[in-house]
């Protein structure tokens, strides 16, 4: 017995004295070790018990339980020599001490895990999720904050985890992010390790940050780590942000499903690109000067259904009409419904660059539109 006792208190059991990394596995296997020995310790006294006290398996049982934990309620009490010497060596000696040293020592893993938690020292076992590598040089918070909200107002994202491997909470995420149901590992990409506590690997989207959205070298840091995701069998989608559009094929034939410019007041744009791949290359389209561009046309409508002005103009090749600006208040709507009747003082297009409509042909346009019978 002592070789047991020995042997219990020398395992993972033994009081850890600073945070971190836990081997679950192994404090596993020392759980059902000691789960193990108490159940022996109870059965071996509760037959001392019946054998040496006469007492029936029910009572023999109880004053086992009592006496182990002690609680002793003073009900039943072994009075033979052999029985109090039965108790003494199997329940004081090999059973009330385990289980006290074992209840104080699994509290205290629950708060080291918890705490490792929070500080990304943990390697989480999750599949499905959005893993996130890197974070804004600046506004990190709220950038996450809204990005998050907005991942939750989709179908796709609602329910699934999402974990953010930076190095910006050393100390543990902040409250906000927490409530909204992101979990982080602290540390940076550049190894293997991180990535694995990340579970990259399993992870039903990888996004990549640019480190510094700046800095163009970002590109680079971006394109070994889309690299190394390959190579270690990703099997989600992985978006990557570029800062110089010359590196876009470069990170494209490396393996990265999704190319994007970094938007950091955008943080809706990274969830379309999630949820609807390709919709990013239409919103980057009209941010820029060059190809696709939404242009805004001070032309009045009155009362055409918008479904017939889009199709007209469409038809006459003057662009693609996308919202228009209400006469009465000059409230943008966008994508109106296509059986409203549209009364407005402008119209937003997208046109081709060196195609674009003049303004005297969009009003012809409209006045045909108008005249025609429905």
């Amino acid at each position: 017995m002592n070789s047991v006792l020995e042997m219990l208190l020398r395992s993972r059991w033994r009081r850890r004295r600073g945070l971190r990394n836990v081997d679950a596995a192994g404090t596993g296997r020392g759980l059902l070790a000691l789960a193990a020995y108490l159940a022996a310790i109870t059965v071996s006294h509760t037959l001392a018990m019946m054998a040496f006290e006469g007492l029936g398996p029910g009572d023999a049982a109880w004053l086992t339980v009592t006496t182990m934990t002690t609680v002793g309620y003073g009900d039943l009490s072994a009075s033979t020599t052999a029985g109090r010497w039965s108790t003494v060596v199997l329940v004081y000696a090999g059973g009330v001490f385990v289980l006290g040293k074992g209840a104080a020592d699994y509290f205290e893993y629950r708060a080291n895990r918890l705490a490792l938690k929070r500080r990304g020292l943990w390697r989480w076992r999750l599949k499905d999720h959005v893993l996130i590598v890197n974070a804004p040089t600046a506004g990190a918070d709220f950038y996450f904050e809204t990005l998050f909200r907005q991942l939750r107002e989709t179908g796709w994202g609602r329910k699934r985890d999402v974990l953010i491997l930076a190095t910006c909470w050393p100390e543990g995420l902040p409250e906000s992010l927490a409530r909204l149901g992101a979990v982080h590992v602290h540390g940076r990409a550049a190894s293997d390790e991180k990535l694995e506590d990340s579970g990259a690997t399993d992870a039903a989207a990888v996004v990549v940050l640019a480190s510094d959205e700046k800095d163009a070298a970002s590109d680079g840091t971006a394109f070994d780590l889309v690299h190394r995701l390959v190579g270690m069998g990703a099997k989600g989608r992985i978006a990557v942000e570029c800062v110089d559009d010359r590196n876009r094929d470069r990170l494209r034939d490396a393996g990265a499903s999704t190319v994007m410019r970094p938007m950091r007041g955008y943080p809706e744009m990274l969830v379309r690109a999630l949820i609807a791949p390709g919709s990013e290359a239409i919103i980057e389209e009209l941010f820029t000067r060059h190809g696709d561009e939404c242009v805004r046309y001070e032309v009045p409508v009155a009362g055409v259904p918008w479904g017939r002005l889009a199709a007209r103009l469409v038809s006459a090749g003057a662009g693609t009409a996308l919202a228009y600006a209400n006469e009465a208040d000059g409230e943008v709507v966008v994508n109106p419904r296509p059986d409203r009747r549209v009364t407005a003082s402008a119209l937003f297009l997208l046109v081709k660059e060196g195609h674009e409509p003049a303004a005297d042909t969009l009003r012809r346009l409209i006045a045909e539109e108008a005249e025609d019978p429905e």
